[in-house]
């Protein structure tokens, strides 16, 4: 609801954080997907997985959680759809899927960061593809600058840069994250 988020995010704003969007408050979905990925719930209804080739079930059990969509991951198989299950514990989707992984419990975010690596690192360092580099530049969280942290191994990332803390004096500063333009070659605030 509506209160409910705008309550939150007020409670969240006076404790100093920053939200990117309602989920951040609400918790009904996962935050990470539009603060990674600049959108959320845009997937398609159960029923579209038959357009899908590769699927990996990670974060739900699909017969258990879902259990009147269970049949479309059942029936995608037939038309060859490889399905994944990634489970510490042989949960019920596990017997759908083609391959199991299996990681220590604790480990998937571990395990997602690896992936993640490997997607960046073909597709972003290796060899810049630009579907994938414009797509990051528009929906993803990744142009925006973070600062450094020290600590006693160094560097960690922090929190975003904002035009606060350029000393740009405008309305709502302190909630305005900033960006690298490579055309001017200098921070501005979006």
């Amino acid at each position: 609801s509506m209160i409910s988020y705008a309550s939150g995010a007020r409670f969240i704003n006076l404790l100093g954080g920053e939200m990117l969007s309602f989920y951040d408050w609400y918790a009904d979905l996962p935050p990470a997907s539009p603060q990674i990925w600049g959108e959320q719930t845009d997937v398609p209804e159960s029923s579209d997985w038959y357009n899908a080739a590769y699927i990996i079930m990670w974060g739900s059990n699909v017969p258990l959680t879902r259990t009147p969509d269970a049949h479309f991951m059942t029936e995608v198989r037939y038309k060859g759809t490889k399905v994944i299950s990634v489970a510490p514990d042989y949960a019920e989707n596990v017997k759908f899927a083609d391959n199991w992984l299996a990681p220590h419990p604790g480990t998937d975010a571990a395990v997602a960061q690896a992936m993640t690596h490997v997607i960046l690192q073909e597709f972003y360092e290796n060899e810049p593809n630009d579907m994938f580099i414009n797509y990051a530049k528009q929906y993803t969280d990744m142009p925006f600058v973070i600062m450094l942290d020290q600590d006693e191994n160094g560097y960690k990332a922090g929190r975003f840069l904002r035009a606060s803390d350029l000393g740009i004096d405008s309305e709502n500063s302190e909630w305005k994250p900033v960006i690298f333009d490579c055309e001017s070659q200098q921070l501005v605030v979006p």
